[in-house]
């Protein structure tokens, strides 16, 4: 399925590049020549990694999806907003309260941006790419998940297309998982790709979402040496019999369609 591949083309194309934010999540969808950007990391490197994959001509992003409200996964989208023309944000509908949450929703008000609030079951079309929401579920149980931890109101999404599929977990965590392999069928969960959860926090990626998802490759996204010790030991260990990529190590990992063959490059 996949060929470890070392050069990248400009040219509008199928990809996908989980960005190298340091200590957070970004993570470009790119079909054709339309694109969706899910979180942007701290500070503004977001930009400096966006430069190096989109077109200088391309001020443009059709979707930006934010998995949660925290700082690792938000600020940059502010930077964003202001580099960028977006014709549509979607949203996680969970209580947050800071500076940061404000200042990111007066711009998206500012800006008239329109956003809308993401629920599971929700499907977006971009390109040839299909962008399906899986969590936030709307049970009693999913709701006391968000209550108990903010990182459980992540969005969850599943991105397709015809020949590969990415599982997207945002920071999600154990609870969360359990309630995705028993509300969604192994077909929905299963995928050539799981984007690690919560940076590769001991508290996600259970052997039980493992066992669903049943990947072929894994990425984390983390910041080299970073103060929480992500990934953690425990994570690795379940992740042992699945190629792993790690933009801590190795940078921005990024999967490009090329004469119809997806390839792996970091």
């Amino acid at each position: 399925m996949f060929i470890t591949l070392f050069s990248t083309a400009d040219a509008p194309m199928d990809k996908v590049a989980v960005l190298d934010v340091g200590q957070g999540d970004a993570i470009l969808l790119q079909s054709g020549a339309q694109q969706a950007l899910i979180d942007g990391g701290q500070g503004r490197v977001v930009l400096e990694r966006l430069a190096e994959e989109l077109p200088w001509f391309d001020r443009t992003i059709e979707v930006i999806m934010v998995t949660h409200p925290q700082r690792d996964h938000v600020e940059g989208l502010l930077h964003v907003l202001e580099r960028y023309d977006v014709s549509l944000v979607l949203l996680p509908e969970a209580v947050h309260s800071s500076q940061l949450q404000e200042a990111w929703l007066d711009m998206l008000l500012e800006k008239k941006i329109p956003y809308r609030f993401a629920r599971a079951g929700q499907r977006l079309a971009l390109g040839e790419l299909q962008l399906s929401i899986l969590s936030p579920l709307q049970s009693e149980a999913a709701l006391a998940a968000t209550a108990a931890d903010i990182n459980n109101a992540s969005i969850v999404a599943r991105a397709d297309w015809d020949d590969v599929s990415f599982l997207l977990m945002g920071d999600a965590e154990a609870r969360v998982e359990r309630l995705l392999v028993d509300s969604w069928s192994p077909s929905v969960l299963a995928a050539d790709v799981l984007k690690v959860g919560h940076h590769g926090s001991k508290s996600s990626t259970t052997a039980e979402l493992l066992a669903a998802v049943q990947p072929r490759l894994a990425v984390v996204s983390a910041g080299a040496e970073n103060r929480f010790g992500h990934p953690h030991a425990e994570v690795l260990n379940r992740l042992a019999n699945t190629s792993l990529w790690r933009t801590d190590s190795g940078g921005t990992v990024r999967f490009v369609k090329q004469q119809e063959r997806w390839l792996v490059s970091q």
